[in-house]
């Protein structure tokens, strides 16, 4: 989870007015009216937007991609008091979800910056200055979060007028604003709000008042965001999960270059394989077999599924897989293992619900056990009362978790076979397996490693225990989900 500080600041709740009418500003934007009176709850927001120091601490801790501009982080770029910027809202959104807060709504936004005596700047009536805020390229850049304290808001917010526009929850739609309406639950494409103007905006685009559509992939080096607590917040999450102990102690990990595939016949994959010597399921990547003394952990029993995501998606607003209509599962996948998801997307549920990823050893371990089997249920070849596999026979789709028994690991596992690839935590480097080369630094920009084979996999191969493939860690795929491990 975050460690994080926020300094936060306290919104009481009641009654402000929202939006402009014509009369009090002779150039308001059109979707700023009809002003109307909005009682919002007590709330906490961040005084300040967040800056490039906290948002590295989000990458270093969950390897999601750093912004673009980013060389290193004592560049120039880097600026560790300034606002983050180059973050669409997917990105906001992924920082909210691992640090245990949301963005604010456009109607909180406006009312931290606009008090209840509907204002038009957040330090009153008198316009800008360099003193007040940066807009209008007094300055040509950005500046640190915690500059312009005579610009504060009612409330001590600072940095609500210019400096880079701020991220909302809320889709662009028109006055009155009304939460229930769907905007706040919209679909995660639609453009959103931003507010505040940025540091080259006239001053009457960093009226409290001021909001802009923006679509949500949309990054710039003056688009940032900062962040809400409801007073009563929502505790990470405390989801049922089936755990199975597996013990400490030795295994074999890894294959030796000649492996038998069952029935005593004896088959060098790499020879026989149709595929490049670099084929991430040929046994290449196996070798050499050695041995991993692991400590007892426990992991699921079966891959994460749909019903368990869409949890953290509601609880969270963290975008929902790309293919569920409306951002809600179908109700006859949700015992179906969570597809499109990336190496992120699973980390982000992993620090919401106090879990981790396995390491690729645990997750052959839990798998394989101790007896160096070819298959989680043993040397006999995958059948299909065994493994959701081949799918020309199979349906060619996920099926629900748990649903081949016959298949499971001498652990008592199931699904370690077929149905979906399962991301692990380990970067995709050459055996033997150390974990302390680096291979889970989770901030390494490498591929990660996928273990288990799917409903796609066409030969029997893909399914072992010990097979690799690997990925880049933001790849979605209707193949691909994970499982997890319990903390230590």
């Amino acid at each position: 989870m975050s460690l994080i500080q926020f300094d936060w600041v306290d919104i009481p709740g009641g009654a402000f007015l929202m939006g402009t009418e014509p009369p009090r500003d002779t150039r308001p934007a059109s979707d700023e009216h009809p002003q109307h009176a909005l009682v919002l709850p007590t709330f906490d927001i961040s005084r300040c937007a967040i800056s490039n120091g906290q948002y590295a601490a989000f990458v270093r801790a969950t390897g999601h991609a750093a912004p673009g501009h980013w060389s290193a982080t004592d560049s120039a770029q880097f600026r560790e008091q300034h606002p983050v910027t180059y973050v669409d809202w997917h990105d906001a959104q992924a920082f909210c979800a691992w640090a245990g807060v949301r963005l604010p709504t456009e109607a909180e936004w406006e009312k931290t910056a606009r008090g209840t005596d509907g204002r038009t700047w957040p330090w009153g009536e008198t316009a800008p200055t360099p003193k007040l805020c940066n807009c209008e390229n007094f300055v040509g850049d950005t500046v640190s979060v915690l500059a312009g304290g005579d610009g504060a808001s009612a409330y001590g917010a600072l940095g609500m007028a210019g400096n880079v526009w701020e991220w909302t929850q809320s889709a662009h739609r028109p006055y009155p604003y009304v939460a229930a309406d769907g905007r706040e639950d919209a679909d995660p494409e639609e453009p959103r709000v931003v507010r505040g103007g940025t540091y080259n905006h006239p001053m009457r685009h960093v009226r409290c008042a001021d909001r802009q559509a923006v679509f949500v992939s949309a990054r710039d080096i003056y688009i940032g965001f900062r962040v809400v607590r409801d007073r009563q917040a929502k505790a990470p999450a405390t989801l049922d999960f089936d755990w199975l102990a597996i013990p400490a102690g030795e295994f074999l990990m890894g294959n030796d270059r000649l492996t038998s595939q069952g029935g005593g016949a004896q088959t060098s994959y790499s020879l026989a394989s149709r595929h490049a010597k670099n084929r991430p399921a040929d046994l290449d990547n196996e070798y050499p077999q050695h041995t991993r003394t692991l400590e007892r952990f426990r992991i699921c029993r079966t891959p994460t599924t749909n019903a368990q995501y869409q949890q953290f998606v509601e609880s969270t607003g963290y975008p929902a897989p790309g293919h569920w209509p409306g951002g809600r599962v179908p109700l006859a996948l949700l015992e179906h293992p969570v597809v499109y998801v990336d190496w992120h997307d699973a980390n982000a549920f992993c620090h919401w619900t106090r879990v981790q990823l396995p390491s690729e050893a645990q997750w052959e371990k839990a798998a394989r056990g101790v007896d160096g089997r070819q298959w989680p249920w043993g040397q006999h070849m995958p059948d299909l009362t065994l493994a959701n596999y081949a799918q020309d026979m199979n349906g060619g789709a996920t099926r629900p978790v748990g649903c081949y028994p016959l298949g499971a690991s001498a652990y008592g596992l199931l699904d370690m076979a077929g149905n979906v690839w399962e991301w692990v935590s380990s970067a995709y480097r050459s055996y033997p397996f150390e974990p302390e080369d680096g291979r889970e630094n989770p901030a390494l920009p490498e591929q990660r490693v996928l273990r288990g084979g799917s409903f796609y996999s066409d030969q029997a191969r893909y399914l072992r225990c010990a097979t690799r493939s690997m990925s880049y860690p933001h790849r979605r795929r209707d193949h691909i989900g994970f499982r997890v491990l319990a903390a230590p």
